[in-house]
């Protein structure tokens, strides 16, 4: 229960810093335009926000709920056993802060890639040291899998990893992804930009909580979404091959549903 109000506050925070700060952290005047074309239009920041608090709660809960065999009771929230010790206490908050940090940005970067097109560097760079901070204190406080292990549930082969592990998983889906990208490009540029490429460390770290196989289903959920949508884009829309598809919110979609899907089909 403390992993989940940590995670709900920081989302809030989180989501209200980033759409007040908009104009700041997107630094382009065209950008602003194309997400505000006209100051009487309805603006979505407040659902935006709302989206992260939920998605921050509603995520490990239903992590939780799949994982203990589809039955949610108060032993199977995500650290509804109060932890113990000083360590226990900061590996959890520190969680809490990674995960919320992540859920109350999520909508705000999926909302403005696909409108702009743009992982802005000011949102993803500052997500990425919170995650790596947290991690690292986390792991150093003696955290250990914080999920999938413990609280009396039976595990079913969804033993999660600890913070450092999960913290070096990140780092290498980054360098994975940056070397599809650069394959891909063909020495044209990058298939898949730098944003995503910073994005796709977020997913490792994140999903390397809930293991190795949320880390690669997560992926898998990203591509097949981004299949979707391309075939969408060319054979209903008609808007041919060279069409560019905004990839930040099929790996948004992976990073939050990948877990899921993992531990329901376990």
């Amino acid at each position: 229960m403390v992993l989940l109000v940590v995670a709900a506050l920081t989302a809030a925070a989180v989501g209200c810093v980033f759409v007040r700060l908009l104009p700041v952290l997107i630094a382009d005047d065209a950008g602003m335009r194309l997400l505000r074309p006209s100051p009487r239009r309805w603006s979505p920041e407040p659902v935006l926000v709302c989206c992260g608090i939920v998605l921050a709660v509603a995520a490990p809960v239903a992590f939780a709920a799949l994982r203990s065999g589809g039955g949610l009771t108060m032993a199977a929230l995500p650290s509804a056993v109060a932890p113990t010790g000083i360590g226990g206490v900061v590996a959890v908050v520190c969680t809490g802060l990674g995960i919320g940090a992540a859920a109350g940005s999520s909508p705000v970067l999926a909302w403005i890639d696909v409108r702009i097109h743009r992982l802005p560097d000011r949102i993803v760079l500052p997500l990425l040291g919170l995650t790596a901070a947290c991690w690292t204190v986390a792991a150093l406080s003696g955290g250990t899998a914080l999920i999938g292990s413990g609280h009396g549930l039976p595990d079913q082969g969804l033993v999660g990893h600890g913070p450092g592990l999960a913290l070096v998983i990140g780092a290498v889906c980054g360098g994975l992804v940056l070397v599809v990208s650069v394959i891909g490009g063909r020495g044209r540029g990058l298939a898949i930009g730098l944003g995503d490429v910073k994005l796709a460390i977020l997913v490792g770290a994140l999903t390397g909580l809930a293991g190795t196989g949320a880390v690669l289903t997560a992926f898998v959920v990203a591509q097949l979404s981004a299949c979707v949508e391309a075939a969408w884009q060319v054979l209903v829309a008609r808007r041919g091959l060279a069409t560019r598809l905004a990839y930040g919110p099929h790996l948004l979609l992976g990073m939050w549903t990948g877990p899921l899907v993992h531990a329901a089909l376990r």
